[in-house]
């Protein structure tokens, strides 16, 4: 059952390794200015995404629902949101659309005014068959802004139960891509460049990059008992190196994948991203209480507003004047 394995998901998510091998944001250094322009306070991080203002450049990026562990998940998260003044994104809603008993999940997000609500739906259910009734139904479950399709096919291949179907898709989802808000997201594997041209041509509204830094849904899977998850852990494009290649097609993006802290944030705006993308290291808190999301996003602020300080950046209007260096792993990418 998709419940039972949204449910396992999460477990493994919190309690094993399911990290990519190597952070490639540690492969990008922000260069430091001596004198800055503003008092650290004075530091102007609201920003603005696909038409709505955020009181800050973050998304508590999509995780769970379909469970009734994930009620709760989903709620601490909204309520912080709301408070913060910062997106989210709810897990893949396909449970939901094929159990409506589930919807309670997902919905109660609609209980906090979020600035930004974002729903979910899998890519590869569009070469199956979904279409504009299930975006609809969607977005009628949390009152979406935007809406999030998923391409996972890296997790699909290694998942034993997985969709794999391919053909039909761009047409499918080009019929209705320019009437509703939608994002194309990765979910670890990262966004090459021709991918997002075919999602911008099509009326894509935005691109979730989601490359390997972060969670391995290979390696989510291997845990689940799918041995080549283990041969595919690593498999996919850098998130920072996903920012570089896409920032020439001109499409807004979200920087996801292996963001751990505000330098992280700090780093993915530096380089083309118009907000950054949290998940994993989100849900450990957010099975506990709103409180604890809240203590935690107030710290990546914090240092994301110490970064940009640091960096002589006073807005993120300014965010083109962060220099940085590119070392290591990701310099031989480029």
């Amino acid at each position: 059952m998709i419940e039972d394995r949204k449910l396992e998901h999460i477990k493994i998510c919190l309690e094993k390794d399911v990290k990519a091998s190597h952070n490639y944001w540690d492969d990008v250094v922000i260069k430091h200015v001596t004198i800055p322009k503003v008092d650290l306070e004075d530091v102007d991080i609201r920003t603005e995404f696909l038409g709505i203002k955020l009181e800050a450049p973050l998304i508590i990026d999509a995780m769970t629902g379909g469970h009734r562990v994930a009620k709760s998940i989903n709620e601490n998260i909204a309520k912080a949101a709301e408070e913060l003044g910062i997106g989210m994104a709810v897990g893949s809603q396909r449970s939901a659309i094929e159990n409506p008993a589930l919807e309670y999940t997902y919905s109660v997000v609609k209980k906090y005014n979020v600035p930004l609500r974002m729903g979910n739906l899998g890519a590869p259910q569009f070469a199956m068959g979904y279409g504009e009734e299930e975006v609809i139904r969607a977005i009628d479950m949390i009152d979406a802004h935007a809406m999030e399709i998923h391409f996972n096919y890296l997790q699909e291949a290694v998942q034993p139960e997985g969709d794999r179907k391919v053909n039909g898709l761009v047409e499918n989802l080009e019929r209705f891509a320019k009437k509703y808000k939608l994002i194309g997201k990765e979910t670890g594997a990262g966004f090459d460049i021709d991918s997002a041209k075919t999602l911008k041509n099509i009326g894509f509204a935005a691109i979730d990059v989601s490359g390997v830094s972060g969670t391995s849904f290979a390696a989510v899977e291997y845990h689940r008992g799918g041995s080549i998850g283990k041969t595919f852990w690593n498999w996919g494009l850098p998130s920072p190196y996903s920012l570089l290649s896409l920032r020439s097609i001109g499409l807004p993006m979200i920087g996801s994948g292996g963001i751990r802290n505000g330098l992280d944030v700090a780093k993915a705006l530096c380089m083309g991203a118009s907000v950054a993308g949290m998940a994993r290291e989100i849900l450990r808190y957010a099975t506990k209480s709103y409180e604890d999301v809240v203590k935690k996003i107030e710290e990546v602020i914090h240092e994301l507003r110490v970064a940009l300080f640091l960096a002589g950046v006073s807005s993120l209007k300014e965010i083109a004047d962060c220099k940085y260096i590119i070392r290591g792993e990701l310099r031989f990418w480029l």
